[in-house]
């Protein structure tokens, strides 16, 4: 990948703020472009009769409720 498919400028490929991988960065836009397969898992994790919900930590929604899930990632 060398060309952001949102604005055409040139990637970078380095580790992002609050990111532990290296992804390709748009040097112009910001945009991050990652490589993962088109899969989101999640859960419903219940403790006895009480469903556990996460706190964001990284935005979208920084500090909201969620149920656990994610992005699969390549490797």
């Amino acid at each position: 990948m060398k060309y952001c498919s949102d604005c055409g400028a040139r990637l970078s490929y380095r580790i992002p703020k609050n990111d532990d991988s290296p992804r390709f960065i748009c040097d112009r836009c910001g945009v991050i472009h990652y490589k993962n397969p088109n899969m989101v898992v999640g859960s419903i994790p219940i403790w006895q009769e009480d469903i556990l919900l996460c706190r964001r930590a990284i935005e979208p929604r920084y500090g909201k409720w969620t149920l656990p899930a994610g992005f699969l990632e390549n490797g």
